[in-house]
C-alpha cells in the first residue's frame, strides 16, 4: 500500500542540538523549521529541501527516543506523505496492521501523523504524514 506514496522526510536521531549544527554543516545543510513532540518529548529540526527529500533531526529530551540505538541515535524512520491519514489508518487496521497511537497527533510541522507499530514492519519505523 505505500507503494506511489511520495517521501515525505526521513527522521535520524542526534543526541543533542550541537549533534545537528554539525552534521547540517558537514552536509551543507541549512534549517527550515522546528517543533517540539511532547508525546515522544523530542525536539525536531527540519533541513530546508532544496535538494529534494527532507531530513528531520529527531533530539530527544528523555523519553522513549532518548536510548534509541542504544542512546547512539542513527536514522529512525522513513515518513510518507497521504491525503487523508485516519483513511490510511483504517486501510492498514483492516489488514490487521496497529499503529503506535490511536488516533493520529500534530507532528513537529504542519501536518498530522501516526507511526505503524514496528512489529508490523519487522523494525522499520514507518510514518505516515498529513500535511495541512
Amino acid at each position: 500500500m505505500i507503494s506511489g506514496l511520495p517521501l515525505h522526510h526521513v527522521g535520524i536521531v542526534l543526541s543533542g542540538e550541537d549533534d545537528v549544527q554539525t552534521l547540517m554543516a558537514v552536509l551543507g545543510m541549512e534549517e527550515d523549521y522546528r517543533g517540539y513532540v511532547p508525546q515522544w518529548r523530542a525536539l525536531c529540526i527540519f533541513a530546508k529541501a532544496d535538494r529534494g527529500a527532507v531530513i528531520e533531526f529527531v533530539v530527544p529530551n528523555g523519553g522513549p527516543l532518548e536510548r534509541f540505538n542504544k542512546g547512539a541515535g542513527g536514522v529512525h524512520h522513513v515518513a510518507f506523505a497521504v491525503p487523508d491519514i485516519a483513511q490510511t489508518m483504517r486501510a492498514y487496521e483492516a489488514k490487521g496492521m496497529k499503529f503506535l497511537e490511536k488516533e493520529a497527533i500534530k507532528g513537529a510541522g504542519p501536518f498530522l501523523c501516526n507511526f505503524l507499530s514496528p512489529v508490523t514492519t519487522r523494525g522499520v519505523m514507518i510514518e505516515f504524514v498529513q500535511p495541512f
